[in-house]
């Protein structure tokens, strides 16, 4: 790597952030991110064997933990920044660790639906992700449903968070306090001096 190129990242991801809309809004701070911001990303359906996926009580996003015999999908995001990278922990929080993991690429888009099995290509990634480390009493026995996250829940991630409102006064903030409304937030929260890193466009877009 030269000093010209920029370093990447691999990461796999299993619940909120298989959404792309909500991807893009943790590391460009919009939901509708310019078209070299989604080029320079590759995204695949992938599985993470060994690891199972859970409910976490009283919020919208699951946790991973490791179980051997299980199995995890999701999707496999490469050409991720150091930037995007600072932007995904902040978000991400206390209550998981980014860890090294290996993930199998899967052929069928629909392998990310619960439903559907999946066929691996063979090919496999290192990948960060992010491993639940709150402890299993904060977790339901029940697998976390991105295809329910979608049809039911979504539209209160990539919203507008002013106009949001919990249906009953006094219940639990299912995003966990997960509201990113500009880069800058997550910047702060990151500990970056660099806010604006992710919003401009490349030097070279040839790398």
């Amino acid at each position: 790597m030269t000093n010209m190129e920029e370093e990447t990242f691999t990461c796999f991801f299993y619940g909120t952030l298989m959404a792309f809309p909500i991807l893009s809004r943790v590391i460009y701070g919009t939901q509708h991110p310019d078209p070299w911001q989604r080029d320079r990303l590759r995204i695949r359906p992938a599985i993470l064997h060994d690891h199972c996926r859970h409910r976490v009580k009283n919020v919208d996003y699951p946790g991973v933990v490791a179980q051997t015999g299980s199995s995890v999908r999701g999707t496999v995001v490469e050409g991720l920044s150091k930037m995007d990278i600072d932007r995904l922990d902040a978000f991400e929080g206390h209550e998981y660790e980014r860890r090294q993991v290996k993930v199998s690429l899967l052929a069928d888009e629909r392998a990310l639906d619960i439903s559907h099995s999946g066929r691996e290509t063979g090919e496999t990634f290192m990948a960060g992700t992010y491993i639940w480390t709150e402890g299993t009493q904060y977790l339901e026995d029940a697998e976390w449903d991105f295809d329910h996250f979608v049809k039911q829940k979504l539209r209160n991630w990539v919203g507008d968070a002013k106009n949001f409102e919990f249906q009953e006064f006094g219940t639990a903030d299912p995003m966990g306090g997960r509201w990113w409304a500009r880069p800058d937030e997550v910047d702060a929260a990151a500990g970056s001096t660099a806010a604006t890193t992710g919003s401009d466009p490349p030097k070279n877009l040839e790398e």
